[in-house]
């Protein structure tokens, strides 16, 4: 953190130095020098760069150094004039300006007139030499070109060295759901997703993804590039990486498109663990563009429509008792069958028979769980368009509208009939921005931009069997789980698959987000001056349905208790205490400004310098609906926003870009930066909907009178949560160095470190935990009481040991203790198009470790991501559940070669036109957390993540070889199958009442491998108009229907301290096995 003195110091150079930005956000620039033959430089020389699309041209002069900058350039095809009294006329053409980038034009002029003119057709370099900021752009070829399964644009994003995807995140329909991406080791929430320069993030922090799981609009978005380190003070709110996207605009010629793609699973491989008929599935992708003229040169326009239908049948799996087991026959830790079976409660018989019989063999060979599968079908629809204007008002001014509208839905079956969840999502994205050019060397550019989303959640049926099984009469059929607390294990509980009804729906939320941005730009001499500000107003009205979770969830541990009808716990949260629904209304704002310079201290090198100062407002509530804890021992909560927020969250950018020959061949890029995660919405609703004072929340622990334990009049105590008062702003501190080489005029190479270091990391643990436990002599923690034992195991018939807070039940405390370190070693390989072949490559190697991984906004699933020990967070270091250890991708297209040897029109029109296109992935598995199943330490921690012993003679990451043996599983399997892939023998359960010694993420999961590769058929329709061409695809994904998996789950043991069945064994993929897509596009 910096002093008063240290920022006063570095705002003084800033001001002083005034230093050029590195990267625009939807724009690029064109700078260079002019010399002449003899090196020397040319003043005052005349520079045009037009916009060969739409006629827009800028006009400079070189200064007295013979440099010429100019910004804020729309991407796009651009055409560089030079001419100077006493010298021919050069010009430039073939020049590609891309989203954030710049260009280096030097132009050399010959003695002569001004009517002598000389044409260059060229690209431009493309090494980066003036900035340090470590970037990968998606251009409009791979876009168009690569085969993407579901045409979702954030597919592309991984194509990009040190961005890597988190697959073992549990996706929903609520919110964003694309991809989530980790750039550069940070988290998936803490990646800023820009739309033409406009924050386009969902107030959770989660990517724009629809209730489809994708992000579409590849026809509408010209390009995109994804800021992996160092971005400048441009950019804030966000502490990661940058995914920023333009959208395509009108030019003088009129352009479109109309297109459908379609899959059935008549194409696709059945899925691994589907061994009977393949399930149905169609998949409808169609659409239209068309952009052009409406004044040419001066008012232009574009359109997109692209629809989406989609009908898959997909085979749920899931665990069901086996056919002795619901007699009461349940087998005993040798596997054998009790003589008399456990009497079965007459009030769990319609319960019992909610749950189907098993259709699949037991899991194991002493257990008494079995395999239950069935084939059902989702229905998913969406419908995305966009619009744009733009409008060259005059020679200085500029402005254009976007508007982005994306409606979708989507329902899939519950695991048991007649259950059934899903959601809606609404995307609304509006932006008006205004360019000034108030001098050649002087530009203002504004931007006003509102977004409204609005997700959904949905449940059902709530009525079954006219409400004769409801907890609460009227309330509608609640949950019913096989687990203790609140210990999630990827959906199976204790082994057993939960029933019933969402305790998350119905509910919605409506997000407005009104954006105001300004940059100020100025060059002068060798320093390009930016400077501007970002306010962002937010409001969150959230709303729950008719019922406000009033249903309640029965937790029972075992499926032995399930047949006595003995719950070990009732949850009934969010109760309103009014009885009306239980609404809120949130607001707040984020404010942020910044300085930013690029000094070309020589014409070799310069320097970026920027600082950047941001905060938020403490968050309020329309109603005065908002409370929180202060204290964990507070007994009541504080009416009012519910934590301080930081307003010295400056964040200063430094970083150097040296071009070691002057050529434009090499350069060597360095950079460090401080950069904040700003506390916006997610944080706030999560906890502050779930106060007491406003939202009862009951946790009754050993209910009685199963199912109507709330009309015995038992009065349970309370749940909530909280925020600690002395939160502190998450925080990143980045670095890197690059050095890039161009190899030949088409290929480039790059090698780049980084670094990145996070404090302040977030977490919401359950932290009303037990106190007064022992110490034993070697220091080791003992949670039972001196009276019943002094040393381990802690008897059964132990009382518990208090609460740090008597007057709750749970409290779940959001703090921000945790840190993390990140390094990487990034290399990259463009090859730009020549000779019908371009590729690009990319490989990452890296070590991502922290303390803590729970993110607000978006969990991860099958783990434990609390602490086990609140008081002892360095125990918990290890490696972060982001890590990956090695990515490799490679992309490319190849254009047949026979096109220029075929002579006859027929010929050409059948032979010629076809390429291949393709994109290659490969990683290592995600690490995997190993948990003990339920509370063995007896910490009290309902969300706690206990784990257990490594067994001695063991090792962590135990995935290959065979297994040593031990009950229930027999000696000798091979490990690393879907079948057991790590060894359960491996681990132990601790004594009750102590800690076992597995270290976090003791396990990396399976790694994965996709080939998708795409045959493409262009026929030019030149008869019909210039221009025209009709594609065809033909494209396969995952090509070598290999098979990827999910992670194992979580839990080593079940609550009754056996082994759980399922530890060890994959049951789901993280990718589809091999399908095939056709498809037919027109454009012209």
């Amino acid at each position: 953190m910096f002093t008063k003195n240290r920022i006063g110091w570095f705002l003084l150079a800033a001001i002083l130095s005034t230093a050029p930005l590195p990267a625009q956000v939807v724009t690029g620039a064109i700078t260079g020098r002019i010399t002449d033959t003899t090196g020397a430089v040319i003043p005052e020389a005349s520079v045009q760069v037009q916009n060969v699309e739409t006629g827009l041209a800028r006009n400079v002069q070189t200064d007295a150094g013979g440099r010429y900058v100019v910004r804020n350039l729309p991407v796009g095809s651009y055409t560089v004039t030079a001419q100077r009294t006493g010298f021919g006329t050069l010009v430039r053409s073939g020049i590609t300006l891309t989203v954030g980038s710049e260009v280096t034009l030097n132009l050399e002029l010959s003695v002569g007139t001004v009517q002598e003119r000389v044409e260059v057709t060229a690209e431009a370099p493309a090494i980066e030499t003036t900035t340090a900021t470590l970037s990968g752009l998606i251009n409009t070829s791979q876009i168009r070109d690569l085969p993407l399964n579901g045409r979702s644009l954030d597919e592309l994003a991984l194509l990009t060295p040190g961005v890597v995807e988190q697959t073992n995140t549990a996706r929903s329909s609520y919110g964003g759901q694309g991809r989530r991406l980790v750039i550069g080791g940070s988290r998936p929430t803490q990646v800023l997703y820009l739309l033409d320069g406009t924050v386009s993030n969902d107030y959770n922090m989660n990517g724009p993804g629809s209730a489809a799981g994708q992000s579409l609009g590849v026809e509408a978005v010209r390009e995109f590039r994804i800021i992996t380190h160092n971005q400048s003070a441009e950019y804030g709110r966000s502490s990661g990486g940058v995914f920023s996207s333009i959208t395509r605009s009108g030019t003088n010629e009129f352009h479109g498109s109309a297109y459908e793609f379609v899959r059935n699973n008549i194409f696709d491989a059945r899925n691994f663990f589907n061994r009977g008929e393949l399930p149905a599935f169609r998949r409808n992708q169609f659409g239209v563009s068309l952009g052009g003229p409406v004044v040419r040169n001066r008012l232009f326009f574009f359109a997109n429509y692209e629809g989406f239908r989609e009908r898959q049948g997909i085979t749920q799996v899931s665990t069901v008792p086996d056919l002795d087991a619901r007699r009461g026959f349940i087998r005993n830790a040798a596997g054998q069958l009790p003589a008399v079976p456990i009497p079965i409660n007459p009030a769990v018989i319609p319960y019992l028979n909610m749950i189907p019989e098993p259709n699949g063999p037991r899991l194991s060979e002493i257990g008494s769980v079995a395999r239950y599968s069935r084939d059902v079908s989702t229905a998913t629809s969406e419908n995305y368009s966009m619009a744009r204007l733009d409008f060259n008002l005059s020679e200085k001014d500029s402005l254009y509208y976007r508007l982005v509208y994306d409606p979708s839905d989507s329902i899939t079956p519950g695991s048991f009939e007649p259950w059934f969840g899903g959601g809606e999502n609404h995307y609304g994205f509006h932006l008006l921005s205004h360019t000034r050019i108030i001098s050649p060397t002087t530009l203002n550019e504004f931007r006003f931009a509102f977004n409204r989303t609005i997700p959904r959640l949905i449940t059902g049926p709530l009525d079954v069997q006219n409400g004769a099984l409801d907890f609460i009469p009227g309330q509608g059929f609640g949950l019913i789980t096989f687990r203790t607390g609140a210990i999630a294990t990827g959906g199976i509980d204790a082994s057993l698959t939960q029933f019933g009804n969402s305790q998350s729906a119905p509910r919605e939320m409506f997000t407005n987000l009104f954006q105001v941005t300004d940059t100020f730009s100025h060059v002068r001499g060798a320093h390009s001056l930016k400077f501007g500000f970002d306010v962002q107003r937010q409001q969150a009205n959230y709303r729950w349905g008719p019922f406000p979770n009033k249903r309640g969830i029965y937790a029972f541990g075992t499926f032995e208790n399930f047949l006595r009808g003995v719950p070990v716990q009732l949850n009934f949260p969010l109760i309103g205490i009014d009885g009306s629904e239980h609404n809120r209304g949130w607001r707040q704002t984020v404010f942020g400004w910044f300085l930013q310079d690029d000094w070309r201290l020589l014409p070799n090198l310069t320097l970026n310098l920027g600082l950047r100062h941001e905060f938020v407002t403490a968050p309020t509530e329309v109603n005065g609906r908002m409370a929180s804890l202060h204290q964990l021992t507070d007994a009541v909560s504080v009416i009012g926003p519910p934590f301080p927020t930081s307003k010295d969250n400056f964040g200063p950018r430094f970083g150097l870009a040296w071009d070691p020959t002057g050529s434009g061949k090499t350069s060597v890029r360095a950079g460090l930066g401080m950069f904040y995660q700003l506390p916006v919405m997610g944080r706030i609703w999560d906890t502050s909907v779930h106060d007491y004072r406003f939202a009862k929340s009951f946790v009754i622990n050993n209910p009685p009178n199963f199912p109507n334990a709330l009309l015995s009049n038992y009065a349970g105590q309370q749940s909530t949560r909280g925020l600690a008062q002395d939160l502190k702003t998450t925080t990143s501190v980045h670095w890197n160095v690059e050095i890039s080489r161009e190899i030949v005029p088409s290929l480039s190479l790059q090698v780049a470190y980084v670094g990145s270091k996070l404090t302040h990391l977030e977490q919401g643990p359950e932290a009303n935990r037990a106190i007064g436990h022992q110490v034993l002599p070697d220091g080791s923690k003992f949670f039972c009481p001196a009276s019943a034992a002094t040393a381990p195991p802690c008897p059964a018939t132990a009382p518990q040991l208090p609460l740090i807070n008597p007057n709750f039940s749970q409290i779940q405390w959001v703090t921000t203790p945790g840190w993390g370190i990140y390094h990487g070693l990034q290399l990259g390989l463009q090859k730009r198009l020549s000779r019908g072949l371009q590729f690009g490559a990319g490989y990452t190697w890296s070590k991502n470790m922290s303390t803590v991984d729970q993110q607000f906004g978006g969990e991860v699933q099958n783990q434990l991501v609390g602490p086990m020990d609140l008081d002892d967070l360095a125990r918990d270091y290890s490696l972060s559940l982001f890590h990956q250890a090695h990515v490799f991708n490679i992309n490319g297209k190849y254009q047949m070669p026979w096109d220029r040897l075929l002579t006859s029109g027929v010929a050409r029109t059948i032979l010629g036109g076809w390429e291949v296109n393709t994109n290659w992935r490969a990683t290592t598995g995600l690490p995997q957390v190993i948990g003990a199943g339920f509370n063995v330490s007896r910490n009290r921690h309902v969300l706690a993540a206990d784990r257990p012993n490594l067994t001695p003679g063991f090792k962590n990451y135990v995935t290959e070889g065979v297994t040593a043996g031990c009950t229930g599983v027999p000696a000798g399997r091979k490990l690393g199958t879907p079948e057991l892939f790590y060894d359960p023998c491996a681990y132990s359960l601790p004594l009750a009442g102590m800690y076992g010694n597995l270290v976090r993420n003791a396990l990396i999961g399976p790694g994965l491998f996709v080939v998708n590769v795409g045959l493409v058929k262009n026929t030019p329709l030149a008869g019909v108009r210039e221009g025209m061409n009709l594609e065809f695809r033909a494209e396969a994904f995952n090509l070598f229907n290999h098979a990827n998996f999910r992670q194992p789950a979580a839990a080593a043991f079940s609550a009754n301290g056996a082994r759980n069945p399922n530890a060890g064994r994959l049951t789901a993929t993280s990718t589809d096995n091999r399908q095939l897509q056709l498809g037919m596009k027109l454009t012209f």
